[in-house]
């Protein structure tokens, strides 16, 4: 059984989405930002603060390795995880990589509005989240299987249709798989 990998950027909804996901689907969740901060010992943003970003950067890359030694779970990764050469690449051969998109303007509302503190938010203006964000876009495409626009969606309606896609990738019982769309 494959895992599942939710990428996309900041308020895209990758950890409310992957815990519901899991529960739909009956298989575990895994988020990386967590492996980070159990190894680590710290928060994200004292991670960042303390560390750098270079060595959280580091220690995603770590992560992707361990988790390597999954299969079936649900995996939501960090919004910058996938953004590096090869990374997407990884991910994919990890399992199905489902990018939660949605325009920029509700990401940032979201993320903004979010309880946890997101480092990456903390020292940069809209404009410049707007940049990041532009940056990333090309990365999730690429790591991307299936594609699904959280935009005007909640959660509980991101998880269904993710749930959905992943249901019509699996080939009927008997049958040769066929190209994914």
């Amino acid at each position: 059984m494959d895992n599942v990998i939710l990428v996309g950027f900041m308020g895209a909804g990758k950890s409310s989405v992957g815990r519901l996901l899991a529960r739909r689907l009956g298989r575990c969740f895994v988020e990386t930002d967590d492996m980070i901060v159990a190894q680590e010992g710290r928060s994200i943003p004292e991670i960042f603060a303390v560390c750098g970003e270079a060595h959280f950067r580091a220690a995603e890359m770590e992560a992707v390795r361990l988790l390597a030694l999954k299969k079936g779970d649900v995996i939501a990764t960090g919004g910058g995880l996938p953004c590096r050469e090869g990374v997407p690449e990884a991910l994919r051969a990890l399992g199905i990589v489902v990018w939660l998109a949605g325009d920029f303007a509700t990401l940032y509302a979201r993320a903004r509005g979010a309880k946890d503190e997101r480092p990456m938010l903390a020292s940069r203006s809209p404009a410049d989240v707007e940049a990041l964000y532009r940056a990333r876009e090309p990365y999730y495409r690429q790591a991307a299987d299936i594609t699904v626009d959280t935009t005007a969606l909640g959660p509980d309606q991101v998880a269904v249709r993710v749930a959905l896609a992943l249901a019509e990738r699996r080939p009927a019982a008997g049958t040769a798989r066929a190209g994914s769309a």
